[in-house]
């Protein structure tokens, strides 16, 4: 940052740059302690380096922030291209094989399965030391020379404690069970050159137009193409996904908004890019390019404003969506880790000092 910032005051010290102020207060430097009307700059000579989105009053501070935001935005859309890390599906194929190798929309939070369920809850139970130390007094007493009353008085205190635990347990992993099951079965209309089919969320698949209605939840991550707003514009409600109440604005691609109705989709061709799926809510990167027949393809950048994640709810009017992510690749699954036992504060301590005492 010091070595642009350098070379930002060198490339102005013809034009007045006062270096004491910048000494002063770095973030508060201009040319001769006045703000920059933008309109002064040499735009030809600068084009490089700043865009006509600047704002029109600036700071040599906030130029050097722009060359910095510049610089990332070009290595976010490059860095995918290159590596060849993202991933491209066609726009309304013709055939729909391609859809196979990509994830199946299926939500599943459950801990456990029929085989790992007692193995894993004996694990969890007996990572604890004085469970362990109980076990290990139990199985003493079946040894006839070291058995010191009734077995029972042994045996029945330890299994009521993993029996309780694991009704515990079952209870709480059936409940997500029932959650997930809830979610893959809840109804959405795919869009087809026939019309409308009513399909559950888990037989969505990268590559579908999907119609979402007010109040219903996203069901994958998918782009925005059309919206009942002619201006294209719709908000979202992110609390489920990041926590954040206030509603989110997003707009739909333009060309297949401006289209006469949702019919006309399935007149274009082309296809879709996008990058790798990835953790973070706040970006993404692609490209539409599409085509009518006989027309030149047109290519459009696509951003994170152009886009519904899964687990968000539609807030206002309704939307048609290209799904890109789908079950685990979504950016809902891929923040969500998995479930774990919970263990107070208080049993972790008595756990660390019963090994302290024993020793």
């Amino acid at each position: 940052m010091t070595k642009r910032r350098s070379t930002a005051a060198a490339a102005w010290a013809d034009r007045g740059f006062n270096g004491d102020d910048a000494a002063a207060d770095p973030n508060q430097r201009t040319l001769q302690g006045e703000a920059i009307p933008m309109q002064q700059l040499n735009r030809d000579s600068m084009s490089s380096t700043f865009s006509t989105d600047t704002p029109l009053m600036t700071t040599v501070a906030d130029l050097d922030h722009t060359l910095d935001m510049n610089r990332l935005n070009n290595e976010e859309h490059s860095l995918p291209q290159s590596l060849g890390a993202g991933r491209t599906s066609p726009f309304n194929p013709l055939d729909n094989t391609f859809k196979q190798k990509y994830a199946a929309n299926v939500v599943s939070n459950n801990k456990y399965n029929f085989l790992t369920f007692l193995p894993l809850v004996l694990f969890e139970q007996f990572r604890f030391f004085f469970n362990l130390y109980f076990l290990l007094v139990a199985l003493s007493q079946f040894v006839p020379q070291l058995r010191i009353g009734y077995l029972l008085t042994y045996v029945g205190p330890l299994v009521f404690v993993l029996a309780v635990t694991m009704g515990k347990e079952w209870h709480d992993d059936h409940a997500r069970r029932r959650r997930d099951s809830e979610a893959n079965g809840q109804k959405y209309q795919r869009l087809t050159a026939t019309g409308r089919q009513v399909i559950a969320s888990s037989k969505i698949r990268v590559g579908d137009f999907v119609l979402i209605e007010k109040n219903q939840r996203v069901p994958a991550d998918v782009i925005l193409l059309r919206t009942t707003e002619s201006s294209g514009a719709c908000f979202v409600r992110t609390d489920q996904l990041d926590g954040e109440t206030d509603w989110k604005l997003r707009v739909a691609v333009a060309p297949t908004q401006k289209l006469a109705d949702s019919a006309a989709l399935f007149g274009l061709h082309g296809t879709v890019y996008a990058d790798a799926p990835h953790k973070d809510i706040y970006s993404f990167v692609g490209t539409l390019r599409i085509a009518h027949a006989g027309e030149p393809e047109v290519t459009l950048p696509l951003g994170v404003e152009n886009t519904m994640w899964a687990n968000t709810t539609l807030a206002s009017g309704s939307a048609v969506g290209y799904v890109v992510y789908t079950g685990r690749d979504t950016r809902a699954a891929m923040n969500t880790g998995h479930a774990k036992t919970k263990v107070g504060i208080l049993d972790t301590e008595v756990n660390r000092l019963s090994k302290i005492l024993f020793l």
